[in-house]
């Protein structure tokens, strides 16, 4: 998932940092200086906004912003639902926030505006819906954080289902004498 503000700064980036090099075009000392400070600054802002974006991954989810990095861990996941901030006067930004134990994390990245206080947004709406999708499934495989225990096979009688428990516990000290 990734916001439609990552091209626009990137494009904006780029632009800044190829403008830096006319700054310092038979310029003065300090157009050197400058020209290099605003090169170096569009093409931080165009490479880090190109990294832009929610992913999520086995572990967790990572949200990447223009100004900072960050993981969520699945299993600290407890919910995940629709934050509103005010910004400005007039406009709410509406993005998809992650409940967990420390607190509630937005992904800002993921935001949008929107002049209505009591409607999500389409877009916001279905990042959430994808976002609990992949909780649920995540909680469907993990033994640490709610998953069913797996269904034995059937057929097995209980001195079958001993002896396989026996082996999994053994490992690979089936073959070696526990005598020393």
């Amino acid at each position: 998932m990734h916001t439609r503000w990552r091209w626009v700064l990137f494009g904006l980036g780029t632009a800044v940092a190829v403008s830096g090099p006319l700054a310092m075009a038979d310029g003065p000392w300090f157009g050197y200086v400058f020209g290099g400070l605003w090169s170096l600054m569009g093409g931080t802002v165009a490479w880090r906004s190109f990294k832009m974006g929610t992913k999520l991954t086995p572990e967790g989810i990572e949200s990447s912003s223009l100004d900072r990095q960050s993981t969520i861990a699945w299993c600290d996941v407890r919910a995940v639902e629709p934050a509103r901030r005010r910004n400005l006067i007039l406009f709410h930004t509406i993005a998809p926030a992650i409940r967990h134990d420390r607190g509630r994390a937005a992904l800002t990245e993921l935001s949008l505006l929107s002049v209505k206080k009591d409607s999500v947004p389409e877009r916001t709406a279905a990042h959430i819906n994808e976002l609990q999708r992949a909780l649920k499934a995540h909680r469907g495989n993990c033994p640490s954080c709610g998953a069913q225990p797996k269904v034995l096979a059937t057929g097995q009688g209980i001195v079958q289902r001993l002896r396989s428990r026996l082996r999994s516990l053994m490992g690979r000290n089936s073959d070696q004498s526990i005598a020393r």
